[in-house]
């Protein structure tokens, strides 16, 4: 892999240092809002809160990322994340479902508009046929310091209220902000088009994909359900079932500590395409039945363990899949476009296994979304 742009460096410096804030307070979100819920049903609600606002927001994401600087657009979502953290510490202090509804809302649009110019700018600056690696590299230091603060927070979660250490995510915000706003340079995009209804846009751009990108599309949507049940409902059934808030908490530093292997994950990502998910869905398989079947506290820590891996290795698949197949001056709105499907399915994904959790046991309801996936894989085998 060449000289990494100086842009990348100052992007994964500024987002490991927000990061580190989120980090400190995020791992104990599934379980803030199951305490904010009746049900699980209401839990996947709340969780499907952010990806909603995501969803409505990112093909706006999309077009002014083709359109204005990232540098513009990272500092407007950078400032919005420091109302987030104050959104989730005065939910806390309040005890309102009001809050928390509305912060992660805002979570929506601030986590839209900087993931898309973000992605963006890295793929604009990187070579062609290292983008895995290069966002593999992005992924590995950036999360590196989202899971110190996770294991910092571990401790800290002694001392302070779940409420307060997700107020860090402010200060940190602050800090990333002046990051960005004082030495991230960059050159006027070449080309720019008329504004149009976002909306219609990025349903004119899903329907004119091409035959690869249509195959990315239903993987991507597959992924972003899976993931986000599998991160935000493992713990969450797991506290409810009598673990204590740290036990429940450090499964998701178990389904974190894969991200730091995310630049190694890049590069094989970038050697076996899109074979990736063929290795994706068999993991993610194993993942399903450990959580349907195994009441061994072990083991579901072994599979979030996988099951990071496997989310971080099919993102990067992802991402290399959209790059060696996306028109690079339509690459801020494919990609939103993907972002969009991703979190319409993070949107039905914790609603519907909310449901299921609702009505049949944890076990069936993990067994159910095994079958899913089983057919998912059928499908990547019949249309490679």
């Amino acid at each position: 892999m060449g000289e990494i742009d100086k842009g990348i460096k100052l992007l994964t410096l500024s987002t490991s240092v927000r990061w580190f804030g989120w980090g400190l307070g995020e791992t104990f979100i599934p379980v803030f809002l199951l305490l904010f819920s009746g049900s699980f049903f209401e839990t996947g609600l709340l969780t499907s809160s952010y990806y909603l606002i995501y969803f409505l927001t990112v093909p706006f994401a999309g077009m002014f990322a083709d359109r204005f600087s990232a540098k513009k657009l990272i500092l407007f979502g950078g400032i919005i994340y420091v109302f987030v953290g104050l959104g989730y510490y005065w939910a806390g202090v309040s005890g309102m479902i009001l809050f928390v509804i509305l912060t992660r809302g805002l979570n929506g649009v601030s986590a839209s508009i900087d993931q898309i110019a973000r992605e963006s700018y890295i793929i604009r600056h990187s070579a062609k046929k290292d983008e895995s690696k290069i966002f593999g590299r992005f992924d590995r230091i950036a999360n590196s310091w989202w899971i110190v603060g996770i294991i910092l927070g571990l401790f800290l979660i002694k001392y302070f209220e779940i409420h307060e250490l997700l107020l860090m995510i402010a200060p940190t915000s602050l800090i990333a902000f002046f990051i960005i706003g004082f030495f991230l340079e960059e050159k006027p995009l070449r080309k720019k088009r008329n504004l149009e209804n976002p909306y219609l846009k990025m349903l004119r751009e899903v329907r004119n994909f091409n035959g690869n990108l249509r195959k990315l599309a239903v993987l991507t949507f597959f992924f972003g359900a899976m993931s986000t049940i599998v991160y935000y409902f493992a713990p969450s059934v797991a506290y409810a079932a009598g673990n204590s808030l740290v036990s429940s908490s450090i499964l998701v530093l178990a389904y974190a500590l894969p991200l730091i292997f995310s630049e190694r994950l890049g590069k094989i990502a970038d050697k076996t395409q899109y074979r990736g998910y063929y290795l994706s869905l068999a993991s993610l398989i194993f993942v399903l039945l450990v959580l349907a079947f195994s009441p061994n506290y072990y083991l579901l820590l072994i599979s979030m363990f996988f099951a990071g891996a496997t989310f971080e290795f099919s993102g990067l698949t992802n991402r290399g899949f959209l790059a060696r197949n996306c028109e690079m001056d339509l690459i801020g709105e494919t990609d939103a476009a993907m972002a969009g499907i991703a979190a319409f399915g993070a949107i039905l994904g914790p609603v519907i296994f909310g449901w299921l959790l609702g009505v049949f046991s944890p076990m069936h309801s993990y067994f159910g979304i095994t079958g899913l996936t089983l057919v998912m894989f059928m499908f990547v085998y019949r249309v490679r």
